[in-house]
Protein backbone atom coordinates (compact mmCIF):
# COMPACT_ATOMS: atom_id res chain seq x y z
CA UNK A 1 0.00 0.00 0.00
CA UNK A 2 1.39 3.39 -0.98
CA UNK A 3 1.24 6.25 1.47
CA UNK A 4 -1.09 9.05 0.39
CA UNK A 5 -0.49 12.56 1.59
CA UNK A 6 -2.94 15.42 1.91
CA UNK A 7 -2.88 17.61 -1.20
CA UNK A 8 -3.26 20.74 0.94
CA UNK A 9 -0.74 20.24 3.78
CA UNK A 10 1.16 17.10 2.70
CA UNK A 11 0.35 15.29 5.98
CA UNK A 12 0.30 11.53 5.57
CA UNK A 13 0.73 8.35 7.53
CA UNK A 14 4.01 6.51 7.76
CA UNK A 15 3.97 2.76 7.47
CA UNK A 16 0.48 2.61 5.90
CA UNK A 17 -1.81 -0.24 6.92
CA UNK A 18 -5.26 0.38 5.45
CA UNK A 19 -7.63 2.97 4.02
CA UNK A 20 -10.96 3.07 5.84
CA UNK A 21 -14.26 4.87 5.19
CA UNK A 22 -13.00 8.42 5.80
CA UNK A 23 -9.44 7.93 6.99
CA UNK A 24 -6.09 6.28 6.52
CA UNK A 25 -4.33 4.21 9.16
CA UNK A 26 -0.58 3.92 9.54
CA UNK A 27 1.74 2.52 12.19
CA UNK A 28 3.71 4.97 14.30
CA UNK A 29 6.81 2.89 14.92
CA UNK A 30 7.29 3.05 18.69
CA UNK A 31 8.39 -0.22 20.33
CA UNK A 32 7.29 1.01 23.77
CA UNK A 33 3.67 0.89 22.53
CA UNK A 34 3.53 -1.94 19.94
CA UNK A 35 0.70 -1.21 17.55
CA UNK A 36 0.65 2.55 18.00
CA UNK A 37 -1.15 4.03 15.00
CA UNK A 38 -2.07 7.33 13.43
CA UNK A 39 -5.56 7.66 11.94
CA UNK A 40 -5.72 10.64 9.60
CA UNK A 41 -8.84 12.13 8.08
CA UNK A 42 -8.81 11.69 4.29
CA UNK A 43 -10.00 15.27 3.72
CA UNK A 44 -8.06 18.33 4.83
CA UNK A 45 -9.34 20.05 7.93
CA UNK A 46 -7.11 21.84 10.41
CA UNK A 47 -9.55 21.75 13.32
CA UNK A 48 -11.97 19.06 14.42
CA UNK A 49 -14.68 21.61 15.10
CA UNK A 50 -14.68 22.57 11.40
CA UNK A 51 -15.47 19.03 10.22
CA UNK A 52 -19.12 18.43 9.27
CA UNK A 53 -21.12 16.04 11.46
CA UNK A 54 -21.34 13.17 8.94
CA UNK A 55 -17.58 13.21 8.34
CA UNK A 56 -16.90 13.45 12.08
CA UNK A 57 -19.15 10.44 12.73
CA UNK A 58 -17.41 8.40 10.00
CA UNK A 59 -13.96 9.43 11.31
CA UNK A 60 -14.91 8.39 14.86
CA UNK A 61 -16.23 5.07 13.53
CA UNK A 62 -12.88 4.55 11.79
CA UNK A 63 -11.07 5.32 15.06
CA UNK A 64 -13.26 2.80 16.92
CA UNK A 65 -12.60 0.07 14.35
CA UNK A 66 -8.87 0.84 14.56
CA UNK A 67 -8.96 0.54 18.36
CA UNK A 68 -10.58 -2.89 18.01
CA UNK A 69 -8.03 -3.95 15.38
CA UNK A 70 -5.10 -2.82 17.56
CA UNK A 71 -6.44 -4.69 20.58
CA UNK A 72 -7.06 -7.84 18.53
CA UNK A 73 -3.67 -7.69 16.79
CA UNK A 74 -1.57 -6.88 19.86
CA UNK A 75 -3.45 -8.12 22.90
CA UNK A 76 -3.15 -4.69 24.54
CA UNK A 77 -5.45 -4.05 27.50
CA UNK A 78 -6.64 -0.67 26.29
CA UNK A 79 -5.91 1.94 23.64
CA UNK A 80 -5.55 5.63 24.42
CA UNK A 81 -6.96 8.00 21.79
CA UNK A 82 -5.61 11.54 21.45
CA UNK A 83 -6.62 14.21 18.96
CA UNK A 84 -4.18 17.05 19.52
CA UNK A 85 -3.54 19.25 16.51
CA UNK A 86 -0.62 21.17 18.00
CA UNK A 87 2.12 20.14 15.59
CA UNK A 88 0.41 19.10 12.34
CA UNK A 89 -2.25 21.21 10.58
CA UNK A 90 -4.43 18.21 9.67
CA UNK A 91 -7.07 16.41 11.75
CA UNK A 92 -5.67 13.09 12.92
CA UNK A 93 -5.72 10.86 15.99
CA UNK A 94 -2.96 9.05 17.86
CA UNK A 95 -4.01 5.57 19.01
CA UNK A 96 -1.65 4.26 21.66
CA UNK A 97 -2.01 0.70 22.94
CA UNK A 98 -1.20 0.28 26.61
CA UNK A 99 0.55 -2.64 28.26
CA UNK A 100 0.42 -2.04 32.05
CA UNK A 101 2.58 -5.03 32.92
CA UNK A 102 5.42 -3.62 30.78
CA UNK A 103 5.13 0.05 31.74
CA UNK A 104 6.74 1.69 34.76
CA UNK A 105 3.91 4.23 35.05
CA UNK A 106 0.89 2.64 33.34
CA UNK A 107 -1.55 5.18 34.75
CA UNK A 108 0.21 8.21 33.30
CA UNK A 109 0.10 9.69 29.82
CA UNK A 110 2.17 7.89 27.18
CA UNK A 111 3.93 11.21 26.58
CA UNK A 112 5.30 10.96 30.13
CA UNK A 113 6.78 7.50 29.54
CA UNK A 114 10.40 7.56 30.72
CA UNK A 115 11.61 4.70 28.52
CA UNK A 116 13.70 5.71 25.53
CA UNK A 117 11.77 5.52 22.27
CA UNK A 118 13.00 2.70 20.08
CA UNK A 119 11.64 1.32 16.84
CA UNK A 120 10.49 -2.15 15.94
CA UNK A 121 12.66 -4.23 13.65
CA UNK A 122 11.69 -4.52 10.00
CA UNK A 123 10.51 -8.10 10.63
CA UNK A 124 8.41 -7.02 13.62
CA UNK A 125 6.89 -4.20 11.54
CA UNK A 126 6.01 -6.66 8.76
CA UNK A 127 4.35 -9.01 11.26
CA UNK A 128 2.50 -6.15 12.99
CA UNK A 129 1.25 -4.74 9.68
CA UNK A 130 -0.04 -8.16 8.62
CA UNK A 131 -1.66 -8.71 12.03
CA UNK A 132 -3.42 -5.34 11.90
CA UNK A 133 -4.67 -5.91 8.35
CA UNK A 134 -5.94 -9.34 9.38
CA UNK A 135 -7.70 -7.84 12.41
CA UNK A 136 -9.41 -5.24 10.21
CA UNK A 137 -10.54 -7.92 7.76
CA UNK A 138 -11.84 -10.11 10.58
CA UNK A 139 -13.62 -7.21 12.28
Amino acid sequence: MDSKSCEVCNFGVWNPVIDLTRSRVGIYNDARFRGRCIVTLDTHFENLEDVDEATTAAFMADIKSTVRAIKNATGSERVNVAILGNAEPHVHAHLIPRYPAEEQFPNSSPWNDQRPRTVLSEDDMTILTASLRSAFNAG
